[in-house]
């Protein structure tokens, strides 16, 4: 009987520390898991072997869109003969539109600034910056848009495929000529994109030409949206994108000077300035 008892005693006391041992690790006086919490969302794991690394939940539905001078300047401003019309208003009233068509498919989309505090290290699924091109009369192909990568690249088969997506829906969409990935705004004026986090696949577009496209812009509106919302989603849904060619380059004709007229608005001619 001793002897079992004895026994029985020493595995009490082992249980018993066990259980002691347990508690002190993971309720350690003083340490709050909520603190450091925050530093491991942030923190997306490392890629291994060409893997993408994984996304927690909360990042796993999250998009961001830039309007594109918001917050910042006005970007282009266009004269009377275009209505005084801004780059900015036409930029954030396209990304306020694809926030809400994103949004509607059931994703966490940021509607975000030129320079928002929350693009450095910006952790999300997708990232694109809608701006628009100048409303000078350069020539008559002066018209179309075009899309270009932004960011550190990490990943260049995920901004090839972005690119694809959003080259063809928009084209289908609107039905504008596509131009290549040489964006033409001033680099100077747009965030630094190399602060995204690595993980974010980013892209920029230049939705059009505030003169010669001012109609489809202003009066399509919807259309242009659903164009750059169909291209997001044909990247997330990993859909197939037949890939572009540039039909034409418009900044060729940039530098020269409009014979005697200057385009004004479709149907219409104005006197050069």
């Amino acid at each position: 009987m001793k002897k079992y008892s004895i026994l029985r005693s020493i595995t009490t006391i082992l249980v018993t520390a066990v259980i002691a041992a347990t508690i002190l690790v993971y309720f350690t006086p003083g340490e709050d898991i909520s603190s450091i919490a925050p530093i491991l969302r942030n923190t997306p794991q490392s890629a291994t072997d060409g893997q993408l690394p994984t996304l927690l939940p909360n990042e796993q539905s999250r998009i961001g869109i830039i309007a594109g001078h918001w917050g910042v300047d006005s970007g282009h401003q266009c004269g009377p003969e275009l209505n005084n019309l801004r780059e900015v208003d036409v930029n954030l009233r396209i990304a306020t539109i694809v926030r809400d068509n994103l949004s509607a498919n059931g994703y966490q989309v940021d509607l975000l600034q030129e320079f928002d505090s929350a693009l450095n290290d910006y952790v999300g699924l997708a990232l694109l910056a809608i701006h628009t091109n100048t409303c000078e009369y350069g020539n008559g192909l002066a018209t179309g848009f075009k899309v270009a990568n932004i960011g550190k690249v990490a990943y260049p088969a995920e901004a090839l495929k972005l690119n694809q997506c959003l080259i063809d829906r928009y084209s289908k969409r609107t039905e504008l000529a596509y131009l290549g990935n040489t964006a033409s705004s001033d680099p100077e004026n747009f965030y630094n994109y190399s602060t995204l986090n690595d993980y974010t696949t980013a892209a920029l577009i230049e939705v059009g030409y505030l003169n010669l496209d001012y109609r489809t812009l202003t009066e399509d509106t919807e259309q242009v949206a659903r164009g750059i919302t169909d291209g997001i989603l044909c990247y997330l849904r990993n859909e197939s994108a037949t890939v572009a060619s540039v039909y034409q380059d418009s900044d060729a004709g940039l530098n020269k000077q409009p014979a005697q007229k200057r385009y004004v608005l479709p149907g219409i001619e104005g006197l050069t300035p």
